[in-house]
């Protein structure tokens, strides 16, 4: 819900995006949303080991109804 996060700082998170699975932590929460989107909540999420050299990776701006725990 707008102004009202659902998932907090560090907090351990999935969401999928183009029928891929991803699991990381909160890293920034944006509770009015963003210039592009502000109908929704949404975070940044960094996800560890991602590729195949196993680095982290910031995703931006995923959309709270794409989280899940």
């Amino acid at each position: 819900m707008i102004g009202k996060p659902k998932y907090n700082y560090n907090d351990e998170v999935k969401f999928t995006i183009d029928n891929k699975e991803y699991k990381g932590k909160i890293y920034i929460i944006d509770p009015y949303g963003t210039f592009e989107d502000n109908s929704d909540v949404s975070y940044d999420i960094m996800v560890q080991d991602f590729g195949e050299k196993h680095e982290e990776c910031l995703f931006k701006h995923i959309s709270e109804k794409l989280i899940r725990i």
